[in-house]
């Protein structure tokens, strides 16, 4: 698959809706409030958005750099399911980018 079209699917990938409340229930989670929702949503798209960069620049290791990302990554506004739910969301974006997200350690 070419860089481009592993962009158009991340662009499509975004406007996915994400954290509705069925999938709290089916995980057993308490669904956050409606603010933290948005922020969990900002926190895909802004992952996806680097990876959209990431191909845009033909990068060498986008393995890498997704890694270096995860390093930096400020997640301490998350409790521990929500960042799992959020990681859980963005392992999709990152198989369509063509990361390994079983090798990053997050």
């Amino acid at each position: 698959m070419s860089n481009q079209e592993r962009i158009e699917l991340l662009e499509v990938f975004k406007l996915k809706e994400r954290f509705q409340q069925d999938e709290w229930e089916d995980r057993k989670y308490e669904m956050p409030s409606a603010e933290i929702i948005a922020l969990m949503e900002q926190e895909v798209i802004r992952f996806t958005d680097f990876l959209i960069s990431q191909l845009q620049a033909e990068v060498e290791n986008i393995q890498t750099k997704t890694q270096l990302y995860f390093n930096a990554w400020d997640n301490e506004i998350f409790d521990q399911e929500q960042t799992e739910f959020i990681v859980e969301m963005e392992y999709e974006a990152m198989r369509i980018a063509g990361v390994n997200g079983d090798k990053l350690m997050i």
